[in-house]
């Protein structure tokens, strides 16, 4: 089954499924693999030309948006190109809030399947060659991108409104500013082949000129470039209104190293993608290996002495065999090695302390800090009640932690966490906080039960 590709426009998102496509208002909860193209709101993209060593890109770039007032809070810092320029060099990045990349980001890491989170960005940047322009018709948004010889420009626009009218004007000055940039870097005289992908235009009343061709033809007349349309195809929706998209030529062939997900995430992406591949591999390996049992059985005469072989391997396996069976004997201490072994599968189907460390620490990640992890051991009714332990009848985590007020949303740390480690198939039981005399409201504990199922009456974790 082929993947879903999701896009973010601005205020929502585009989700294109086998010819289908559909909008959602909030982020959409794809139910296989699935790859998402982020542009999101309030970010910021752009070429910038500094000096000294790419390694300190990202500080530079953060200290200047800050200086320029493009930027207030705190920023994710995505490079996705760097292009060495004589001394110094451009970099090609983007600048989003970290609060939305935090939640755009647990929100990919959430899905059932693998969701890879691809940067708009990045994604156009990889469908260019040297000498190539790149202009996307997202909505209401419209971005050229170029790559040079000598540099790369990157401009992009929002129109006022989703009338022809005032996106006709804006292709028109964003055309200007990049025949400007042009003329700036000497690149006029060059030769350049120009591309424009529309992600989603409606079909056009009858007699009616589709809106990309017409916005196609007012940035090549004001740019001065000749510009191609990327192959489109044709998608509905669930109401039957047709369009057409340049979506399916842009997320072809995407690499998940432009993701921006962990590397465990990737690869595992990348594993099951080769999944059918290597399946396709099995299949001509059989087929060869049939021909060449074909072939075996027509030479009778080799097939003959490959018999006489094996015969005379038998024949010295048994001489062995015999030889070996003096050795065969049970050693004394086999059923305490035996019982040692069953003493650690008990142990490893009740609890996994490191899996669980790794699920607390993931699940911690933006907002509370862990005090103390504790695995409480089941006692008895009467001893726990005695000794002020906690009854349990397996053995079972048990967390306490703080709320850091300087991270996270405010008042929604502890909630996140514990959503979080439901989603990873923890029951959090609260519980009340050990030292909590100090008097702080920040401090929580819980008990993280896992979900148990019954097998012939006797409980297995």
């Amino acid at each position: 089954m082929s993947r879903q590709y999701l896009i973010q426009q601005h205020g929502g998102w585009l989700v294109f499924d086998n010819g289908r496509v559909s909008r959602s208002e909030t982020r959409p909860r794809p139910q296989r693999s699935a790859l998402a193209i982020t542009d999101t709101e309030g970010s910021v993209s752009s070429v910038a030309s500094l000096e000294g060593s790419p390694a300190h890109a990202v500080a530079l770039i953060e200290k200047r948006l800050r200086a320029d007032g493009l930027i207030d809070n705190d920023s994710k810092i995505l490079i996705h190109k760097v292009h060495t320029v004589g001394a110094g060099y451009q970099a090609l990045f983007t600048a989003v809030p970290l609060d939305l990349w935090q939640q755009t980001f647990a929100w990919a890491e959430a899905q059932p399947d693998h969701c890879l989170l691809v940067p708009a960005t990045a994604l156009l940047w990889s469908k260019l060659g040297v000498g190539q322009v790149l202009v996307c018709q997202s909505g209401r948004q419209l971005t050229v991108l170029a790559r040079l010889k000598h540099g790369m420009v990157y401009r992009t626009t929002l129109a006022f409104s989703d009338d022809p009218g005032d996106l006709a004007m804006s292709a028109g000055a964003l055309a200007d500013q990049l025949a400007g940039d042009l003329q700036a870097s000497e690149q006029a005289m060059e030769p350049l082949k120009a591309f424009w992908c529309p992600l989603l235009v409606p079909r056009p009343q009858d007699g009616e000129a589709w809106l990309d061709d017409t916005l196609r033809e007012v940035f090549s007349a004001r740019s001065g470039l000749a510009i191609d349309s990327v192959p489109l195809e044709t998608v509905s929706d669930e109401d039957g209104r047709h369009y057409r998209s340049g979506a399916h030529w842009l997320v072809q062939g995407a690499s998940p190293m432009l993701a921006a997900n962990p590397m465990a995430s990737r690869l595992a992406y990348i594993a099951e993608w080769a999944l059918p591949l290597a399946s396709a591999a099995s299949i001509v390996f059989a087929i060869a290996l049939g021909s060449i049992g074909a072939r075996w059985t027509l030479s009778a005469a080799q097939a003959t002495e490959q018999s006489r072989q094996l015969q005379a391997q038998t024949a010295e396996t048994d001489t062995r065999i015999g030889a070996m069976a003096r050795d065969q004997q049970i050693p004394a201490d086999f059923p305490g090695a035996v019982a040692f072994l069953e003493r650690i599968s008990a142990l490893q189907q009740t609890i996994d302390p490191v899996a669980g460390l790794a699920d607390i620490r993931q699940a911690a990640a933006d907002g509370v800090r862990i005090m103390r992890v504790r695995l409480e051991l089941p006692v008895a009714a009467g001893r726990a009640a005695q000794n002020g332990a906690i009854s349990v009848d397996r053995p079972t985590l048990r967390v306490d932690g703080v709320v850091d007020p300087a991270r996270g949303t405010s008042g929604m740390q502890v909630p996140n966490f514990i959503e979080r480690l439901r989603l990873a198939g923890y029951d959090p039981v609260p519980l009340d906080p050990q030292g909590g005399n100090v008097g702080a409201g920040n401090f929580f504990s819980y008990l993280l039960k896992t979900q148990v199922a019954a097998t012939a009456g006797n409980p297995t974790p």
